[in-house]
């Protein structure tokens, strides 16, 4: 296993999935520095304040100069202008530590940076929460988690063997693959369910009977994600809009045909319907449920 040789790691943006990664560095054998630069700073008082960081700063090239490994942490829409300047200031400073992201889409990140930049490792970790903030961080975020890496033609092989070491530190498992691969299996397994989840809370907010004062247990675990950041959503749904209509048309002609079986009372084909989506959910468990019993539980 490649070591992890950074001894500063720069977070470009604190927030719940930058400070994670920060408190799983801290909670792990690596006992190098983290500092932060963010338009923020009371984000970044509030991580120094909670232990997440060392130290930060708010001129970008203070914290670059110092920087073996830079995180990029924000939104999908900001991630590629923020990469560009920070490749502008590496390359004004003379300096080229590796650089890795966090956005949850890679094409338009990729493109928006619009740079060949030789040590730029594009990744993503799935995994996250519906809150948002630097307050929310939590160490054990990517435990037994998938994180992703989309390098690049041009990139380093030793970028990527530096990003996967860190990531190895969390207790994350990675994965790598194509950027067209990650984008269009992302808008199935992660965006639609924020997707579903939104448009299920809208029906309900439009019923005037207010079903949700009666939910229990599957209302709540269908609709949590729906108070996740409508910003970063919005974001993602713009950036990843081709992968994520290709999704809803798929989900769209599911529930057609459900609708159909439902329509004719169908019962063995019901029965045939749910036996299918249970199985084919259990046989996931070891992915969608990876924790032991009394860790932190997984946070979507």
């Amino acid at each position: 296993m490649t070591q992890f040789q950074s001894r500063t790691v720069a977070l470009i943006g604190l927030g719940l999935i930058s400070g994670s990664l920060a408190l799983a560095l801290r909670a792990s054998s690596w006992n190098g520095t983290l500092t932060a630069w963010g338009p923020r700073e009371a984000s970044l008082k509030r991580g120094l304040e909670l232990g997440v960081i060392d130290h930060y700063s708010l001129e970008l090239s203070e914290v670059l100069a110092a920087a073996d490994m830079v995180v990029v942490g924000a939104p999908p829409a900001a991630t590629g202008e923020i990469l560009k300047s920070v490749v502008g200031e590496l390359s004004r400073l003379n300096r080229s530590p590796v650089v890795t992201d966090l956005a949850s889409i890679k094409a338009h990140v990729i493109d928006s940076m619009a740079s060949d930049y030789a040590n730029f490792v594009p990744g993503h970790p799935i995994a996250g929460s519906e809150h948002s903030g630097v307050a929310f961080a939590d160490s054990a975020l990517f435990r037994g988690r998938e994180v992703v890496l989309t390098p690049l033609p041009h990139t380093e092989s030793n970028a990527t063997e530096q990003v996967r070491a860190m990531w190895d530190l969390t207790g994350a498992y990675i994965r790598q693959m194509g950027v067209e691969e990650h984008d269009a299996l992302l808008a199935a397994s992660s965006h639609m369910p924020h997707i579903v989840a939104y448009a299920l809370t809208r029906a309900l907010e439009r019923n005037a009977a207010e079903p949700m004062v009666h939910g229990g247990g599957a209302l709540r675990d269908m609709t949590r994600i729906a108070g996740s950041d409508p910003l970063m959503w919005t974001d993602i749904s713009v950036a990843n809009q081709t992968a994520l209509l290709t999704a809803i048309d798929g989900f769209q002609d599911e529930m057609i045909a459900l609708r159909g079986l439902i329509s004719s009372a169908d019962a063995a084909a019901l029965s045939d319907y749910f036996a299918i989506c249970r199985a084919h959910r259990r046989a996931h468990d070891d992915i969608l449920n990876p924790l032991p019993a009394g860790d932190s539980e997984e946070k979507l």
